[in-house]
């Protein structure tokens, strides 16, 4: 043996007398957070779930802390999440565990899932409790709020499904606006309520949707939309759909629900082009929000460009007559309402006889048309008058600001947070789970910045100001 090789022999088994308080580093974030926000609002919140009989349940701050552990240490599996609470020092000591005391079990939080928490909103309720504290921390500045959305793989299998035909009524923006013009909307577009479309569902998960958009993976998924403030990003909202649905009809509602519930006074709002419908910018309008949404062309305008063809810019729209004026200076009247795929307005159309021997008929219509049809949207007006903000200074400030916050808070919670995919089925699970990774993300954050030095709160104005003056400065013109 050599001298100075040191073998460590068996060790007999000593009783220690050990202090919880000295096994957990001064600086181990968890001690950080437990000073940070006090969790006994969760009593409050879980009250009216027990009953004053029978016995004693787990405590619900220590089934509440469990899963948190799980979403700030990204450990996916509740079984891991047992064995990992069991040996880790750490986490025994947020628990408010002992060494000698005994985990509760894993099936613990499906039990509670399906018997106390299940068709309630506690999981809602924890998360804008939440929020309040990082408001009172300074964190949420409340001007301006920025909004997107990303894909959840669903758990199921995407050859497991089926083909269904779906009835869809009217959705509820057509329906406002029939009451808004005292139903002869609907009169005029009776035969068009109604839309039949066949959609794949999963046998193994059904309330999963099928997303087919490029360039996202095509299968079973769900879409977490995620509000934002732009102070220090801190989530402020968030909704799960089925992944076959749109970005855009969910955001006037989920922007309401926070100025409502959570007392957040919006004023601007950064979004992507996906959002850029009438029916956005009309709701946003009526909230008092000023939108910033680059324009979307849309399919149709970007292929008639590319080949030389009159797109609906090209034409002029007279608001005093209430009609439109083409580029070889004839009128298009207005005839009456139009539906198309969730899309009503006012149709306009020229007479025959000013196309018929028109030189720019081949650039204007299509086919053997002989005449122009042009629609313009219910209240198009607040969608121009967002676009004409596209290109100013705040515009590209609130979309940079977007673009890192919205795309940085994502890749964050799919990396460290558990929201690459699920292992739940059904909406309401899916919800829960989005709804504790942005928990966690928010907690960080004011572990970190709850106790520094705020950022200067900075208005708009003064942002356009600084913006100007850095322009001047490097002589560079971004307008």
């Amino acid at each position: 043996m050599a001298p100075m090789m040191k073998e460590e022999k068996q060790k007999q088994n000593r009783m220690l007398c050990v202090f919880m308080e000295d096994l957990v580093p001064k600086g181990h974030f968890l001690r950080k957070l437990d000073a940070a926000i006090d969790f006994s609002f969760v009593y409050d919140i879980m009250r009216p779930l027990y009953s004053d009989k029978g016995r004693p349940s787990i405590d619900p701050v220590v089934l509440v802390k469990m899963l948190l552990i799980g979403y700030l240490y990204g450990i996916d599996s509740e079984r891991k999440l047992e064995q990992e609470i069991l040996v880790n020092i750490a986490y025994r000591w947020f628990l408010g565990l002992d060494l000698e005391d005994k985990v509760p079990d894993h099936s613990v939080f499906s039990q509670n899932r399906r018997r106390r928490f299940k068709d309630t909103e506690v999981f809602r309720e924890i998360f804008n409790t939440v929020v309040e504290r990082c408001a009172e921390a300074g964190l949420i500045g409340g001007e301006c709020v920025v909004m997107d959305s990303t894909h959840i793989k669903a758990n199921a299998a995407n050859g497991h499904a089926e083909k269904v035909l779906l009835v869809e009524g009217p959705n509820d923006y057509w329906l406002k606006l029939n009451d808004e013009h005292g139903g002869h909307i609907r009169q005029k577009t009776e035969e068009a309520d109604m839309t039949l479309t066949v959609k794949k569902k999963s046998l193994s998960d059904p309330e999963a949707g099928w997303m087919h958009r490029h360039p996202k993976p095509a299968g079973f998924h769900y879409l977490c939309h995620q509000s934002s403030d732009i102070r220090y990003g801190i989530v402020t909202d968030v909704h799960v759909t089925p992944g076959d649905v749109t970005d855009a009809p969910y955001c006037v509602e989920r922007i309401a629900y926070q100025k409502k519930e959570c007392r957040l006074p919006f004023r601007y709002a950064g979004l992507d082009s996906g959002y850029d419908t009438v029916a956005v910018h009309h709701g946003l309008h009526q909230l008092g929000i000023r939108a910033y949404i680059p324009v979307n062309p849309g399919h149709t305008a970007h292929w008639r460009k590319e080949r030389g063809l009159f797109t609906i810019e090209d034409f002029h729209y007279d608001v005093q007559n209430d009609r439109y004026i083409c580029p070889n200076d004839c009128t298009l009247r207005y005839i009456g309402v139009r539906k198309a795929h969730y899309r009503v307005g006012k149709n306009y159309v020229t007479r025959s006889e000013d196309c018929k021997n028109c030189p720019l008929k081949s650039q204007c219509i299509a086919g053997k048309a002989n005449y122009k049809e042009v629609r313009r949207d219910f209240y198009q007006e607040d969608q121009e008058r967002h676009h004409a903000l596209v290109g100013t200074a705040l515009y590209r400030y609130v979309m940079r600001k977007r673009q890192v916050i919205c795309e940085g808070n994502f890749a964050l919670q799919k990396r460290c947070h558990n929201l690459r995919f699920t292992r739940k089925r059904g909406i309401e699970k899916v919800q829960e789970q989005c709804l504790f990774s942005a928990i966690a993300l928010n907690l960080k954050r004011l572990v970190k910045y709850g106790t520094a030095p705020l950022r200067p709160a900075v208005s708009y104005p003064q942002i356009k100001l600084r913006i100007v003056s850095l322009q001047r400065n490097l002589s560079v013109n971004y307008c």
